[in-house]
């Protein structure tokens, strides 16, 4: 729910392989992504292939997604002379994907969020200081958001740790006892037999066994990840919400974990990697965010890389520390200025584009996240699309619950879902590919 389970695109790149051509505006709309990364990758490579002008509309039917999306956009917009590149990457993939984070990021993340609740409320100053960003929902919806980012900021009791282990307990039943033999069957009898092996051994577990997935020697997690939190109700002076209903089988290893440019992140000896997929994600984030602000190559320096793809860490059990946290706010800073916009909308207003003019033949690529396949509208996309439109759907091959009768039934599903509209499929292999890519005529 709070990560995307597909490696993130360069959406320019993929049109280009596509069509040939890149129109002088390309707009782009995103259904149910649940997070930035393919605005953040083909924002960073942009410089790469021209002068374009790119127009993004993320929609998300859950508005903690909407929050999500303007949280991670607003910290890897920030200028490097605010947070540095080492820092802001490591905040970012702490918020991003650990149920626990620091002490100091949680400080970074409840400022953050104080500032995004003066966004929501007063649009003008959202353009001020994030001047790519548009949000598009209704009035009840930026009520719920407001209520959210205030508990974002609250010190009520999140004890993310203990919902884990409850939900956890329910998923394994009898195998609890054993879960490091699940974990292991998991990664090595599932992940890794589809692409999967960045993914280290202990990286995994942690994650499965606490949600906290992306770790560094020097660093020790102990506030609380509130971006994790679901369903969000005032109750009084404090909240109450349901805990934590996102993933606890795949990881976030697959958005940027992977694969990288820089072929020796990803050596390997005996089936032992040299780095981890933590490490992959660190480095691909860095030159992601040095692409965005500087919009030249970034050549990646090892000084303080570490070599922990072998290494055995100590696992012991989390322990959140659900003690309020006090806090200075930071001074407030203006986002990275970019040529492009990024309009977040909700499930509501996407359902309303079918009948509205300016969206009518506008769409030169449209998206489908694996989990949002029943949102997709014939009728919708004969309206909004343009004539050679290209069409991305995820595919399901990184849900570890899935075998091959899974995929194959969920390629039928896509199929069925698509029957109707003009289109011509590319190839496509359910048990090897991650997208399913077809043009509109």
């Amino acid at each position: 729910m709070f990560w995307g389970l597909t490696p993130a695109l360069d959406m320019l790149k993929e049109y280009k392989t596509l069509k040939s051509e890149v129109p002088e505006t390309l707009n782009i709309l995103i259904v149910g992504s649940a997070d930035c990364r393919h605005v953040l990758k083909t924002e960073a490579r942009k410089y790469r292939h021209g002068n374009v002008k790119i127009n993004f509309y993320l929609v998300e039917v859950c508005v903690e997604l909407i929050a999500r999306q303007l949280l991670l956009l607003n910290i890897a917009l920030q200028p490097q002379e605010v947070v540095g590149l080492s820092q802001k990457t490591k905040i970012f993939m702490e918020i991003y994907g650990n149920s626990l984070v620091r002490p100091s990021v949680a400080k970074f993340f409840k400022s953050t969020a104080s500032d995004l609740i003066k966004m929501i409320t007063d649009y003008d100053y959202l353009r001020q200081m994030m001047n790519f960003a548009c949000l598009d929902i209704k009035y009840k919806e930026r009520d719920y958001l407001e209520n959210l980012l205030k508990f974002w900021c609250s010190k009520d009791e999140f004890d993310i740790c203990n919902i884990w282990d409850r939900r956890l307990r329910k998923y394994l039943g009898v195998r609890y006892d054993s879960k490091t033999g699940a974990f292991d069957w998991d990664l090595h009898m599932r992940l890794y037999d589809i692409g999967a092996k960045q993914i280290c051994n202990q990286e995994y577990r942690n994650f499965r066994n606490n949600g906290v997935a992306f770790t560094w020697l020097e660093s020790e997690v102990s506030k609380p990840n509130r971006s994790l939190v679901c369903a969000t109700i005032p109750n009084g002076t404090s909240f109450v919400h349901h805990g934590y209903l996102g993933d606890m089988l795949t990881g976030p290893f697959i958005t940027f974990g992977l694969d990288c440019e820089d072929e020796k992140f990803l050596k390997s000896v005996h089936g032992q990697n040299y780095y981890r997929a933590t490490d992959v994600t660190e480095r691909n984030l860095k030159q992601i965010f040095y692409e965005i602000e500087h919009k030249q190559k970034y050549i990646h320096q090892f000084v303080n890389d570490t070599c922990m793809g072998n290494v055995v860490m100590k696992e012991t059990d989390m322990v959140v520390d659900v003690s309020g946290l006090d806090f200075i706010p930071r001074p407030t800073k203006k986002c990275l200025e970019i040529d492009d916009e990024i309009n977040i909308i909700s499930i509501s207003i996407y359902n309303l584009m079918r009948y509205k003019e300016q969206y009518r033949k506008y769409f030169d690529v449209v998206y489908y996240a694996n989990t949002h396949l029943k949102y997709l509208d014939q009728e919708l996309i004969k309206n909004v699309a343009k004539k050679d439109a290209v069409m991305f759907i995820e595919n399901q091959l990184f849900f570890v619950s899935n075998r091959k009768k899974e995929l194959e039934t969920y390629a039928g599903s896509i199929d069925e879902a698509v029957d109707g509209l003009d289109l011509e499929k590319r190839p496509f292999d359910c048990l090897k590919d991650s997208y399913v890519k077809f043009i509109i005529h």
